[in-house]
This record gives structure tokens, C-alpha cells and sequence, in this order.
């Protein structure tokens, strides 16, 4: 509830409410990025469990978008994380998946999942299940705001059938190691040492067992 009005908020003063997709695909990570722009949020993104675990504990998303199948952390692993962790154990995850295995699927509720998209998805299936986490009032009025937004920056006489241009090139993401998450969380939450032990047991596991090829 704190979380859902804080974004109500920052909505409100016209302030970016995040929203965070970790997929190993650039490809995908572009995909995500253009919907959930065009419906108001702002897009960050992570190419591993590491890093979005790093950028959840510093940025606290409204959403996080998970890929299931990744290298180094799985989704899996990543949902164990962030779902143990104080101050990420809030944030809805939403897991994305080529799967049809719906053992993997049900797993990933058990752990902690708010829910699942199959890909290939649509902006409409996307922004419905945004509404159904965070409420139709506040997706409507960033969707609101974004589409205001464009219509002043697009000149009049700009027909509305253009073609947008191809995004830039991609820019290698940040590598964040096991020990630059420990370090950030550690210097974020300094009296929460449970915490902090349970990440150093945690990716201690999942360097010694790495999810075999084909699970996630």
C-alpha cells in the first residue's frame, strides 16, 4: 500500500515511476522498453540477476519484468533474491517466458511471482496487467500524461502513420559482480545484517550450483 501511494505521488509531481525488465535479449530489453515508455513509465533495464538486483535495491521499481532462462543468476534465482530481501520483497514481478512449461511457471508463483506473460506479448496485454498491479487510475493517468506529452513534442503538420526511426545501438550494460551487489547493499542497508547474510548464502549457492541448461 506504501509503495502503491508513493508511486500515486511521484505520478502526481510529474516525477518518472520506474519500472525495471531483466532479459538477457537486447532485443527484448528494446521491445519492454518502447511499451512501457508509450504507456508513461520509465524503463530501466538488466542484463543478468546481479544487476537487477542492484538496480531494484537502488531504484525501487513499480514492476519488475523477469526473463526466466538468463546466464550466471536464472530467474529463478533472481526471484528467490529479491523475494528475501526487505527492501525488494514488495515489488510485483512479473515473469516473461517462451515456457509453455507450466511446472516452471507454477514455480515461479510459489516463489513469489505476482504473475506471467507468454511471449510474444502485445502493448495491450502489457498495460492490462500493469493496471491489475497498480491500479487502473495510476496507469491511466501516466498513459494520459505520456500520450500529452508527445502530442506537444510532435509538430502539426507530422502525419500520425510515420514510421518512428530505429533505436541507437545498444551500450554494453554495466557487469555488476556478486561482490559490487554486496558492497551496494551494504552500504544501502547497513543495520541489516540477516539481510546481507542471506545474499552472501544466496549467491554463494548459486555460484557453487549453477541452473543446469534448459532449466529455469
Amino acid at each position: 500500500m506504501l509503495q502503491q501511494e508513493q508511486q500515486h505521488s511521484s505520478a502526481e509531481q510529474n516525477a518518472p515511476v520506474p519500472v525495471l525488465i531483466v532479459d538477457d535479449d537486447v532485443w527484448m530489453q528494446r521491445i519492454l522498453s518502447r511499451i512501457v515508455e508509450s504507456i508513461g513509465f520509465e524503463p530501466i533495464v538488466a542484463s543478468d540477476g546481479y544487476e537487477a538486483i542492484a538496480l531494484a535495491l537502488e531504484r525501487s521499481p513499480a514492476v519488475i519484468f523477469l526473463d526466466i532462462i538468463m546466464p550466471e543468476l536464472s530467474g529463478h534465482q533472481t526471484l528467490k533474491l529479491l523475494k528475501r530481501l526487505s527492501p525488494t520483497r514488495s515489488i510485483p514481478v512479473l515473469v516473461i517466458t517462451a515456457m509453455s512449461d507450466t511446472e516452471n511457471l507454477g514455480l515461479a508463483i510459489k516463489e513469489g511471482a505476482a504473475g506471467f506473460i507468454r511471449k510474444p506479448f502485445t502493448r495491450a496485454l502489457i498495460m492490462e496487467r500493469l493496471q491489475e498491479l497498480l491500479g487502473e487510475e495510476l496507469v491511466q493517468k501516466l498513459a494520459t500524461a505520456r500520450l500529452r506529452q508527445r502530442l506537444g513534442e510532435s509538430p502539426a503538420a507530422e502525419p500520425a502513420s510515420v514510421t518512428p526511426s530505429p533505436p541507437p545501438p545498444a551500450q554494453a550494460p554495466p557487469v555488476v559482480s556478486p561482490e559490487e551487489l554486496l558492497r551496494r547493499y551494504q552500504g544501502q542497508q547497513p543495520s541489516s545484517a540477516e539481510n546481507l547474510e542471506v545474499v552472501r548464502q544466496l549467491l554463494s549457492r548459486s555460484r557453487r550450483n549453477p541452473p543446469e541448461e534448459g532449466q529455469g
